[in-house]
């Protein structure tokens, strides 16, 4: 519990991509309940990250970071509902990349 706030910013990136993942492997050997699961958990945690955004910053990045994690969680609701792996791997490939950009910028500090 003593990670920076940056790492933890960190750790939820990860762990959202992880239960996508799970949820998408879950959904191949048709565990449909399971994978709801991990999608819902991928959910709750684009929606923490959505809402840790200081948004008092004067700069368009957070009200771009704002629609990215709402149309993040949106397709995964949609990913869910109508089991389309596509959409929730293009989401996973959304959440690695801007986990490699976060590293990035957070390594610079």
């Amino acid at each position: 519990m003593s990670a920076s706030p940056n790492k933890l910013i960190e750790m939820l990136m990860e762990a959202g991509i992880k239960n996508i993942r799970l949820g998408v492997l879950a959904l191949e050997m048709k565990q449909v309940v399971k994978a709801g699961e991990y999608f819902i958990k991928a959910q709750d945690i684009v929606s923490e990250l959505r809402y840790s955004i200081n948004s008092e910053i004067e700069s368009e990045i957070p009200d771009q970071l704002i629609q990215l994690y709402d149309f993040m969680y949106n397709q995964l609701v949609i990913g869910n509902v109508d089991q389309d792996i596509q959409v929730l791997q293009d989401v996973q490939k959304m959440l690695t990349e801007l986990l490699e950009t976060w590293k990035e910028l957070t390594e610079q500090q």
